[in-house]
């Protein structure tokens, strides 16, 4: 039996892993999954995402591989038909978004004996050379 703090946990819990789901999967049918809380000793709970599949077998979202999905999770996720790409190549987003350094087009590019200053270094023999 859960008290109605941890009650209150879960469903914290539960309500960040729906925020997730749905802003990294904009066009799911929600209507096929389900978020479900699990607690651990130290009082705090985690949640996952499960697509509710025939016969009562249910897959979790994020603890699962992609390559393994039905394709009937991959409808309800919105993942078919993604303009003709597969759906690995789908924008799909990240929990983490990959920095993309800036670079200014107007000025010269960096030397590169500049930037490999002392990592470069020649090997010579009397009949070949090689860099390492």
């Amino acid at each position: 039996m859960k008290t109605p703090e941890a009650q209150k946990i879960g469903d914290a819990a539960v309500k960040k892993a729906w925020n997730e789901f749905q802003k990294q999967f904009l066009r799911v049918d929600i209507s096929k999954f389900e978020g479900q809380a699990n607690y651990a000793k130290n009082h705090t709970a985690t949640a996952d995402i499960f697509f509710k599949g025939s016969s009562g077998v249910s897959t979790s979202v994020f603890g699962s591989d992609k390559r393994y999905w039905s394709p009937q999770m991959k409808t309800a996720l919105g993942l078919n038909d993604v303009n003709g790409f597969p759906y690995q190549l789908s924008p799909l987003k990240t929990k983490k978004p990959l920095p993309i350094p800036a670079v200014n087009f107007t000025e010269a590019a960096p030397s590169i004996k500049k930037i490999f200053a002392g990592l470069v270094k020649i090997y010579v023999t009397p009949d070949s050379f090689f860099v390492v």
